[in-house]
């Protein structure tokens, strides 16, 4: 007989015979049959509590054994496993004892003499057993899908296929208030709302009616009247026929989530439409939404994407960004901020904003978003920019007034005094004013005050302060002030400025005032002391007559007209032919021959005699006089030098000075190009002189006026060296020559060894960088000796010689 057996592995089988022969008979004939099992004998009802604790597919028995009785067999088996098939094979049992073992729970009884059946009735119980099996383990899921149906949350009912209802679920009855009892029978049209037509009805079946499924959100009526949102599937169930018997509705309770959805548009439109930004973002500043209002004032497209930006590239600039991140910071921890801030609008202008952070947070209080909103302020803020501009200035002429005249003083006053400067206090009075008034009338007055202050406005710096005292009465205060030079300089520009009449009407007017100047530190500390300081000063002006002004103290009143007068013939003395070049050789210590001379600047005044250059210089630089001079200057020791070559001197140059004043002479060049032509002077003979401090000032335009000059074969010294900014770059950035080591540090090189290692590095740096050196200020021996052994190249200094005029000039040089 072929094997029939569907196992892929042997069947396990356990023979409960006492008899061993009988029970290698059955194997034998079940292998005949080509059954593949693995088998074992047992005999006793112990035997049977232990095998079954292993799995078996089937259990075959003899009935009559001396040592167990089959029914007892039976019994202990079907305690133990009841699922397992038992097939009683006995050559004793009788019909009766095999119905009665049928009835206990054997599935068969075969007779010993007849094994034809065996195989076939295992194959059979075996399928029984399976199908049992499976029985169970579809009514156990069975009986777990009616709890998850009865225990869901979600409301399930079902309905045959002309839709009355024929169950329903718990969460069914808390959602619509219906009882199993009320709504079976009934169709789901008893929960109409009335919210949806006709039409969405008649959809729905036609979706349903074609056996596809329904998904959407109905909105229900509860028995109580109230109106419910459901999110409702409904599925077609069908037979083996494909017909559809059953309807199965699913449907979760959205109401809340609706009403959350509803709130959040409303909220959404209003956020729309209101006139303040309003931005969500992440904890990191990462903004998740941007209202329209805030798109509008930062000039984005309603479509861009703001996931890209963060909150700090909202506000204007640095500052306002770590302002943000320390709002952050502060929200963070308390939960709300607020302030002002700038914020940066559509093409980069500014907008000031009040603004206000929240912290949003879950449940368990951890921070889940952030919030801000931010409200133009521009209005206000130009509001109180004008409410304080009144308040600090005057309202006929817009100055400041006094009250705002202290405040500028005070942030004078400290700038004063960390860099050891001065501050001027002017009390200026016009003069004949009330005449005017009086002739021409109060608003003719007026407008001449307001005059007066523009033209006032335009003659100060910037970083003065011109205020109207009250009356005709107006107080400057001056900073940035070195000297009482500087204050003159104000008082001349001052007159020049009000050197043209004033138009009122048909009238020209001439306007002059009586002055009074009071000084800090020298005249007071205190605004209010040097203000009565300036009025009694501008009173003691006044006494003297109009167009005048005095210092409070005495000794600034002489200087300062000495300084007037000086200022005054300084400005006559280059057309009286007062200034002379004195000449100082310079010593190449290679050498030992006198190779070169600096010109130097003397003035020959009428009465004074020779005024030193330290008293007239800075008169020039500050007057500007100092470009026609530099001009005399640079064409008279060219003209020198020619008489130089004349008498016979080879390879000899001159040097001057330039000023920061001529450097910025956009003619420079072409003066000195003009005048090496006009004295067919050899190039390198010029050696132009310039200090560093002007250098550092602008080197970009330094560059290209050094450049330009060096071209025309001029040579290039830097004056004063160490003694400015001591910038080692220019040495290298600028076409150069000449390096001079200041007299400051060759005075006490012999008993200073910090002076005498700069002398040596200067020295040393120099000659690395191709540049020759000249030191100044040599007056002994020992200075002379000193930069000879350290290889310096050229020496001038009252050792050598003084400055001197041109006679005793030549008569030095043919000495030497």
């Amino acid at each position: 007989m072929p094997n029939t057996q569907n196992h892929t592995t042997p069947l396990r089988i356990l023979l409960i015979e006492d008899a061993e022969d009988d029970a290698q008979l059955l194997v034998d004939h079940l292998e005949s049959e080509g059954l593949v099992f693995d088998w074992r004998r047992i005999d006793t009802e112990r035997d049977i509590i232990v095998k079954l604790q292993e799995s078996w597919d089937i259990i075959i028995s003899d009935f009559s054994m001396p040592h167990l009785n089959g029914t007892r067999a039976l019994e202990t088996v079907r305690r133990l496993d009841p699922d397992v098939p038992f097939i009683f094979v006995s050559g004793t049992i009788g019909e009766d004892t095999a119905v009665k073992a049928m009835r206990s729970g054997a599935h068969d009884y075969i007779m010993k003499n007849n094994l034809n059946r065996l195989l076939p009735t295992i194959q059979r119980e075996l399928r029984d057993a399976q199908a049992r099996r499976e029985g169970r383990h579809a009514e156990q899921i069975l009986r777990k899908l009616s709890l998850v149906v009865k225990q869901a949350t979600d409301s399930v009912f079902i309905t045959d296929s002309k839709g009355r209802i024929e169950y329903v679920n718990p969460a069914f009855e808390t959602l619509t208030g219906y009882t199993a009892d009320e709504i079976n029978g009934k169709t789901p049209a008893i929960l109409r709302s009335g919210k949806h037509d006709v039409a969405f009805y008649q959809q729905l079946w036609r979706t349903i009616n074609c056996g596809d499924i329904f998904k959407g959100t109905l909105i229900n009526r509860h028995k109580n009247g109230e109106l419910f949102h459901e999110e409702k599937v409904i599925t077609p169930l069908k037979d083996a026929q494909g017909h559809i018997t059953h309807f199965v509705s699913t449907g979760r309770d959205i109401t809340a989530r609706v009403y959350v959805e509803h709130a959040n548009a409303r909220l959404i439109s209003i956020l729309e439409a209101t006139p303040d930004l309003v931005a969500i973002f992440e904890q990191d500043g990462r903004i998740r939404y941007l209202n329209r209002a805030g798109r509008q004032l930062l000039g984005l497209d309603f479509e861009e994407e703001v996931s890209t930006r963060h909150v700090q590239d909202l506000v204007h600039n640095d500052t306002a960004q770590q302002h943000i991140s320390q709002a952050l910071l502060a929200v963070r921890e308390y939960g709300i901020w607020n302030g002002e801030t700038v914020l940066r609008v559509a093409e980069g202008k500014r907008l000031p904003v009040s603004q206000v952070m929240l912290a949003h947070r879950n449940a368990d209080g951890t921070i889940e978003y952030l919030s801000t909103i931010m409200r133009d302020i521009s209005e206000r803020k130009h509001f109180e920019a004008e409410l304080q501009h009144q308040t600090n200035h005057d309202r006929l002429t817009d100055l400041p007034n006094r009250f705002f005249l202290v405040d500028r003083f005070t942030s004078a006053l400290e700038y004063a005094k960390r860099h050891g400067e001065y501050v001027a206090v002017l009390f200026l009075d016009m003069d004949n004013f009330k005449r005017v008034n009086d002739n021409l009338g109060h608003a003719a007055g007026d407008s001449l005050l307001q005059q007066v202050a523009q033209r006032l406005k335009g003659c100060f710096r910037s970083n003065d302060t011109v205020a109207r005292h009250g009356g005709d009465e107006f107080t400057i205060v001056a900073n940035d002030i070195k000297n009482s030079e500087d204050v003159l300089r104000l008082l001349q520009k001052l007159r020049t400025a009000f050197e043209r009449p004033i138009f009122i009407g048909s009238q020209n007017i001439y306007i002059t005032f009586s002055i009074g100047i009071a000084l800090y530190p020298h005249d007071g500390d205190q605004i209010e002391d040097l203000l009565h300081h300036a009025d009694i000063a501008m009173f003691w002006a006044k006494s003297s007559g109009p167009n005048q002004y005095r210092f409070y103290a005495s000794e600034m009143n002489a200087r300062s007209h000495e300084l007037l007068k000086l200022e005054e013939d300084l400005r006559l003395a280059l057309d009286r032919e007062e200034f002379l070049l004195y000449y100082q050789p310079q010593l190449d210590l290679r050498s030992n021959r006198i190779i070169g001379m600096e010109g130097l600047i003397r003035w020959q005044h009428p009465v004074r005699g020779l005024v030193s250059p330290a008293d007239f210089v800075p008169l020039l630089e500050n007057s500007g006089m100092i470009i026609p001079v530099g001009e005399w200057v640079l064409r008279q020791a060219c003209r020198a030098h020619r008489t130089i070559r004349e008498a016979g001197f080879d390879n000899f140059h001159v040097s001057i000075n330039v000023s920061a004043a001529q450097f910025s002479d956009e003619y420079l060049f072409d003066k000195i190009k003009r005048t090496l032509q006009d004295e067919q002077m050899p190039q390198q003979a010029l050696e132009l002189e310039i200090t560093e401090n002007i250098l550092i000032k602008d080197p970009i335009s330094a560059t290209e006026t050094l450049r330009a000059i060096h071209g025309l074969g001029a040579r290039i010294a830097i004056d004063d060296f160490g003694t400015g900014y001591s910038s080692l770059a220019y040495l290298k950035r600028f076409p150069l020559n000449v390096l001079k080591i200041d007299r400051t540090f060759v005075s006490d090189l012999i008993d200073d060894p910090s002076d005498a290692a700069i002398a040596e590095a200067s020295v040393s740096l120099a000659h690395k960088l191709d540049l020759e050196v000249i030191a100044e200020g040599v007056e002994t021996i020992q200075q002379l000796e000193f930069m000879r052994t350290h290889e310096c190249d050229m020496v001038q200094g009252y050792y050598i010689s003084k400055p001197l005029p041109w006679l005793e000039l030549m008569k030095f040089l043919q000495r030497r």
